[in-house]
């Protein structure tokens, strides 16, 4: 009774303001991170669409198809699926999340429901991980941020000790697409058996790809059957080199 009272006076006091566009959101006696975005601005942000997409690199403007690059020289992984496209708002928010301390916009942002019927075939959800030296200057680790409401509304367990970041590269981000691809060799390994497994693996934002094939090659080299990655946002495109 007390606590409803407290934020029920904390509502009054401190409105809660939309992220995006400053509008005051309606009082709630929970400041949970789904009342960060006015339902207008919720609505309007960039979703990635399956049905325009390469379905194994997630990339946009192929009609549903593979596009050329996956079917040229396919990816370690086996599917991808993203939630938005790496525009404006999506990149502030992101980059806020990464880079400002403000990581409950990743909970707000990740709302994997829709995605659920795709996604229930899978055994474990990996959270890409950060070298401990990036972990440590960040104090959180974005992929991990993302993959817990995932792991909620899905009952998938999270697996924190099956992949490990065991080189600490250059920021992806500085490099260019060939770069980024050379960036990331050797820079992961598999901790125990996978035989057999279908892995959501988690990131906040796939460009090149690098990255995620990466790890999806060592996963895969430790027996794992599928690989789905599961981002938050893809770019618009990004050639391979």
């Amino acid at each position: 009774m007390l606590s409803n009272l407290f934020n029920d006076f904390l509502n009054n006091l401190l409105p809660v303001q939309c992220t995006l566009c400053s509008t005051i959101l309606p009082s709630t006696r929970f400041r949970a991170p789904s009342q960060l975005f006015c339902a207008d601005c919720q609505a309007h942000l960039p979703r990635w669409l399956a049905a325009d997409s390469c379905p194994q690199c997630a990339r946009p403007g192929t009609y549903g198809l593979h596009c050329g690059e996956c079917m040229r020289r396919a990816p370690a992984f086996d599917q991808t699926i993203a939630l938005y496209l790496f525009v404006e708002p999506i990149k502030a928010l992101i980059h806020a999340a990464k880079f400002g301390a403000q990581w409950q916009i990743l909970g707000n942002l990740a709302q994997f429901e829709s995605l659920l019927a795709q996604l229930k075939q899978a055994d474990w959800i990996i959270p890409m991980p950060l070298h401990a030296n990036r972990l440590k200057e960040r104090g959180f680790n974005q992929a991990g941020e993302i993959a817990q409401p995932l792991s909620r509304a899905s009952a998938i367990p999270i697996r924190h000790d099956v992949l490990a970041r065991i080189r600490d590269t250059e920021h992806q981000a500085r490099l260019s697409a060939k770069a980024r691809w050379k960036n990331l060799r050797r820079a992961f390994a598999c901790q125990c058996d996978c035989t057999g497994k279908t892995i959501l693996l988690v990131d906040d934002v796939m460009t090149s790809g690098a990255s995620l094939h990466a790890a999806a090659k060592v996963l895969k080299a430790a027996g794992a059957a599928r690989i789905i990655n599961v981002v938050l946002a893809r770019t618009p495109s990004q050639p391979y080199p």
